[in-house]
């Protein structure tokens, strides 16, 4: 049974990966930082733990680690910050940190296939309308792309192995932190939607996940820069709509003009700036939002892949409404 090393295990897709990992007939090597394993969810999965994460103190004594990656066909790099007060910080991991993992990894296991998870947001925005296609000039909008992109650049330089990079869009389901504030305002009754007319394309953690675990097992797509998403976009109004519908609520929709999103961004920013604490919306998170239309072609990945077709939309924010009411994360 071939072996995986897998960073970010205790995230929202992580865990995923995790998880379609085993389902796929690996055996996986999760790294987690400290804390009670319940929280997370791992202890759910038959994977082996091993405790530690990627910044630069943990690392300088990496027998744990050396000895996890130790004989992996496979590294798949999932962890990353999503949320820092600037692009230094933002830096410290999604670059220093996957710096820091090519180099341990480079000694434990140098052959094995190195999978970077990404995010669409290294390559930016539609163009005129056009989604992004592999090969396209990466043109990010906001620090959190900007680093993604380096970490990127940072596996095509650092890594003579072989090495995939995959760019998930925006993906719902079970665990998801990020549309939690959409289903919690909607079983209130009432949903803010900003940039209502701008256009995304939402996908399955589930079958992005697939993606990734398959991607592990494939050497023979080395070099490839590629989407994880589904391939049907939809306005954020429309998708606001279906998140109501799968909760089963009658909700009043507020549209948000962007004047008043990039106004929210800049409170936002300064809250930042007198608590010293990073938020999970600022004036980057919105000027990146309010860029135009985030689409891409996911296509070449999605057939290379052997991807099944998407989960209905309908179908996969009612099973993750379920999972929220169940873990006590909206109201049942």
């Amino acid at each position: 049974m071939p072996a995986a090393f897998v960073t970010g295990g205790t995230g929202f897709v992580g865990w995923h990966v995790a998880n379609a990992l085993l389902a796929e007939g690996w055996s996986v090597r999760a790294l987690a930082r400290g804390g009670p394993l319940r929280r997370t969810g791992l202890d759910e999965l038959s994977v082996d733990v091993v405790p530690g994460d990627l910044s630069a103190s943990a690392m300088s004594a990496t027998s744990e680690v050396d000895r996890a990656l130790r004989d992996c066909s496979a590294v798949v790099h999932c962890a990353g910050l999503v949320k820092a007060r600037s692009l230094a910080g933002y830096r410290a991991v999604n670059v220093l940190g996957t710096e820091r993992l090519l180099g341990a990894a480079a000694k434990a296991c140098p052959t094995a296939l190195f999978v970077y998870v990404s995010s669409q947001s290294a390559g930016g925005p539609a163009r005129d309308g056009r989604p992004v296609a592999e090969g396209d000039p990466a043109r990010p909008v906001s620090d959190y792309g900007r680093s993604k992109l380096e970490g990127e650049r940072a596996v095509a330089r650092g890594w003579s192995g072989p090495w995939i990079v995959l760019r998930p869009g925006v993906l719902y389901g079970a665990r998801d932190r990020g549309l939690l504030t959409y289903f919690r305002m909607a079983a209130r009754g009432v949903l803010p939607v900003p940039a209502a007319h701008l256009r995304v394309q939402i996908g399955s953690v589930e079958q992005a996940a697939l993606g990734i675990a398959r991607a592990a097992g494939r050497p023979d797509l080395a070099g490839r820069i590629g989407f994880l998403c589904d391939p049907d976009p939809m306005a954020v109004g429309d998708l606001a709509r279906h998140v109501a519908q799968a909760m089963d609520r009658r909700v009043r929709f507020v549209e948000v003009p962007d004047v008043l999103v990039r106004l929210a961004g800049i409170l936002e920013t300064l809250r930042e700036a007198v608590t010293r604490e990073s938020r999970p919306f600022n004036a980057d998170k919105a000027r990146e939002l309010l860029a135009g239309d985030w689409l891409c072609d996911p296509a070449p990945m999605r057939r290379d892949l052997d991807l099944p077709e998407p989960t209905p939309l309908e179908d996969g924010l009612r099973k993750t409404a379920a999972w929220y009411r169940k873990n006590g994360w909206i109201p049942a």
